[in-house]
Order: C-alpha cells, then structure tokens, then sequence
C-alpha cells in the first residue's frame, strides 16, 4: 500500500468532517435564532413584561454573528483555495508554509464559533429559565 493509498482516506474523512462542522455550526446557530424568535411568545407572551431582555437580545445577536463569522471562514476558505491553485507550481515547503497562514484565521474563527454558540445558548436559557420562573 502506497503512501497515497493511506492518506486519502484520512484527507476525504477530513473533508467530510470539515464540511460536517460548517454545515453543523450554520444549522445549531441558525436554528437556535429562529427557535427563539418563533417560540419567545409562548415563552413570555408578553415581551414588554419579560425580565431581562437584554439575555434575550445578546444571545440573538451572538447567534447572528456565528452565522456571519461562518460564512466569512467560507469566504477565506474560498480565497485560500484560489491562491492554491495559482501558487500549486511552488517548492512544497514554502507552498505548505504560506497556505498556513490562510489556516489560522481559519481554525481561529472556526473555535471562535464554537464558544459563541455556547455562550449564545448560555444566554438564552438564562432568558428563558428566569422568565419561565419569574413571569407574572
């Protein structure tokens, strides 16, 4: 088995897995903002009543910028891709060199995302556990 017979396989479940990740933080960021916005009535049918709107607010707008940093690394990626193929006739190290520095942004805003959600959500239950408990 030759060494290109062992890294496809690793290279094509990267690539599902990278595809999986996006699509994965697009659909929990967006779901999480829409759920919000068409259940907060059945939550708190009185918005002007509600306690602690600003939790509410933050966590929609945490959510909205995880949809946005998600297509900005998309954008990246795309431009990444672009330079690669213009640049692919360079010496291995110095392409594998440069490409990096079109990863970092990358695997930074990808971790960003990932703690946004989870502040995101944090906010929004905080909204909702404390409405559900104090609504008069």
């Amino acid at each position: 088995m030759g060494e290109d017979d062992k890294i496809k396989p690793v290279n094509d479940a990267l690539k599902y897995s990278t595809e999986q990740f996006d699509k994965n933080i697009l659909f929990i960021a967006s779901g999480a903002l829409g759920v919000s916005f068409a259940f907060i009535k059945d939550i708190v049918p009185d918005l002007g009543k509600a306690h602690c709107k600003n939790y509410l607010i933050i966590s929609w707008v945490i959510f909205a910028g995880v949809i946005f940093v998600s297509l900005l690394t998309h954008f990246i990626a795309m431009l990444a891709n672009r330079w690669a193929i213009k640049n692919n006739k360079l010496d291995d190290d110095i392409f594998n060199n440069k490409i990096e520095n079109w990863n970092i942004p990358i695997r930074i805003l990808n971790f960003l995302t990932i703690i946004a959600i989870l502040v995101g959500a944090i906010y929004l239950i905080y909204f909702i556990n404390h409405n559900i408990t104090n609504y008069e």
